[in-house]
């Protein structure tokens, strides 16, 4: 006997140029808007059909001279993360999800909707940080 499941697992919608800069001018936007995104996210990228927001952590021991990192430091002691993953489903932003990555790279999704709502629960939510 086989184990017949359910699953379901949808794409990521295909971005042209277009749609693309039409997403980040409105991510960029929100967070614009939004004094606690604002302070948070350091940099936007978009890229195969999902929108990376990516956060600055302040590293241990930056002022110490014999300590060497694998990556370089922004500014000398910033170490940049991806904060938060929205996935698009479709090109206008109507469905999509957000999620969050774990300690060990695995994404974890943990609100599907719209891309407003999807940025204004990672707003509001204490699994993307204080």
């Amino acid at each position: 006997m086989t184990n017949k499941r359910w699953s379901y697992n949808p794409k990521p919608a295909k971005l042209t140029a277009a749609d693309k800069s039409r997403l980040e001018a409105s991510v960029m936007q929100a967070i614009a808007d939004s004094p606690d995104l604002s302070g948070k996210v350091y940099r936007v990228e978009i890229k195969a059909g999902r929108i990376y927001l990516h956060r600055l952590y302040e590293q241990y021991g930056w002022d110490n001279p014999e300590i060497q990192f694998i990556k370089p430091l922004i500014e000398g002691k910033y170490a940049e993360y991806p904060m938060a993953r929205i996935t698009l489903f479709d090109a206008r932003g109507d469905q999509c999800e957000a999620a969050f990555q774990r300690h060990n790279g695995q994404w974890v999704a943990l609100y599907e909707g719209k891309l407003a709502e999807c940025l204004s629960f990672i707003e509001g939510n204490a699994w993307f940080g204080p």
